[in-house]
Formats: C-alpha cells, sequence, structure tokens
C-alpha cells in the first residue's frame, strides 16, 4: 500500500537524481514497515520553476536558488507514530543526499488512510486483509 509522490522542480540536479530518489524512497519504505516491496510506490512529479513559490519569492527568477521539494506519503491508518516519524527523517534525507540541499527546504507530509478506503486492484485493504488471512487459515 505504500506510495509516496514526491514534487520537485525541473532542474538538473533533479533529473540527474530522478531513479535514485524514487528507489531509495522504496527501499526505505520496505525496511522501515517491513512491507513486501513489490506492494510499493514511488513517483516523482516535476514541475517549472516558474510555477513555484517558497519562502516568499519566486522559484521562476534566474537567481533562484531554492528547490522547495515537497513530498506526500500515504500509510494505512494503523501504523506507529514512530514508524511515520522515521519515514519523515528518511524520505528527508534522500533529498538532502540526492539533491545537496539544506534540509530545512524540505518540507513533508503523511496521510493516514482508512483500509476501507485503500484499494489496491480494485480490492479494499480491509477486505484484502479478511481474504488474505481466509487463505493462511485454510492452509493451516
Amino acid at each position: 500500500m505504500p506510495v509516496i509522490i514526491f514534487t520537485l522542480p525541473d532542474t538538473d540536479a533533479v533529473r540527474e537524481s530522478r531513479e535514485v530518489i524514487c528507489t531509495e524512497a522504496c527501499r526505505v519504505f520496505a525496511e522501515i514497515l517491513a512491507a513486501p516491496v513489490e506492494r510499493i510506490r514511488a513517483y516523482i512529479q516535476i514541475l517549472p520553476a516558474a510555477q513555484i513559490a517558497a519562502g516568499g519569492g519566486w522559484l521562476g527568477l534566474p537567481d533562484a536558488t531554492l528547490l522547495a521539494p515537497f513530498y506526500q506519503f500515504f500509510v494505512l491508518q494503523d501504523r506507529a507514530a514512530s514508524q511515520v516519524q522515521e519515514l519523515h527523517a528518511a524520505f528527508t534525507a534522500i533529498l538532502v543526499t540526492s539533491l545537496g540541499i539544506d534540509r530545512m527546504e524540505i518540507r513533508g507530509i503523511c496521510t493516514r488512510v482508512s483500509p476501507a478506503d485503500w484499494a489496491i486492484g480494485g480490492i479494499t485493504a480491509d477486505r484484502a486483509r479478511k481474504q488474505e488471512l481466509e487463505a493462511r487459515a485454510g492452509q493451516e
């Protein structure tokens, strides 16, 4: 279920780091949440700098140096607060390392989702969990 979306300005550094950012985000999700990596999704939305303002300044100016990265990740609502905090720290570290920026430029949010509101293959997570548990019980 875990999904992360990075919203980043269109710069050389971002274009060169896309693969590392996405694959590291998947690895971190799998490690911290003990989730199968095949269930994890990572996306990057790249915006022209002329569509971003941060810190009262417009990134479309020729001398703009701020990148102002933003990320949003989604987890099921029963995930522990400590896991969410660890994910925030890890996603920030990925951006700092990949883009060579100050961590204070980065903003992020976690959205917790009810299993009844999240679907995989058209089946809500609460139903999928129930089916998975029933299948395991049938194998015993």
